[in-house]
């Protein structure tokens, strides 16, 4: 059986932090973080039977604690870089242990509104409305990152460069 990766089992949404915080807890009916060591520690997440972690954060948050971002995908996450966060399941996941992942650079061959299709690829990428306009779409490549059996769109370039894996 291959080994799952470190985006493994995250259920949408992702909230998300640049660095992994200096300690967390996760106690009987609450999830508590502390960014930095001299930092105040942040109630985060009060468990609710039945209530998905988004509603419950909304609910009890504190107004000067936030997360770095709420990704709704794994190409967000692996885009934004996000190193600890905790999902809509309220489950934990520490990113920041670097993982290689099979990558390829390959040429945008179709847009349709917010949709792309690449060469090698059977089906398309959601993007942005406002990324780009679709005329200069069609002029770039883009990276791809191949994780848990599935491709993610990665970043977009100018011109083919030869990818063979990617640490992330």
């Amino acid at each position: 059986m291959k080994a799952r990766s470190k985006f493994y089992g995250i259920h949408y949404p992702l909230f998300g932090l640049r660095e992994v915080p200096y300690n967390y807890s996760i106690g009987l009916d609450s999830i508590t973080i502390q960014k930095q060591e001299d930092k105040k520690i942040y109630v985060v997440d009060t468990f609710k039977k039945g209530v998905p972690l988004l509603a419950r954060y909304v609910a009890v948050k504190e107004d000067d604690f936030s997360f770095d971002f709420t990704c709704l995908s794994t190409s967000q996450v692996i885009t934004k870089k996000v190193k600890w966060g905790i999902d809509s399941k309220a489950n934990i996941y520490n990113l920041s242990k670097k993982q290689t992942f099979k990558a390829r650079n390959v040429p945008i061959i179709e847009v349709k509104g917010n949709l792309i299709w690449v060469a090698t690829v059977s089906y398309p990428f959601k993007i942005q409305n406002n990324l780009i306009d679709n005329k200069e779409l069609l002029d770039q490549f883009l990276t791809i990152v191949y994780v848990d059996e599935v491709w993610q769109p990665f970043k977009f370039t100018s011109f083919s460069e030869q990818i063979e894996e990617i640490t992330l």
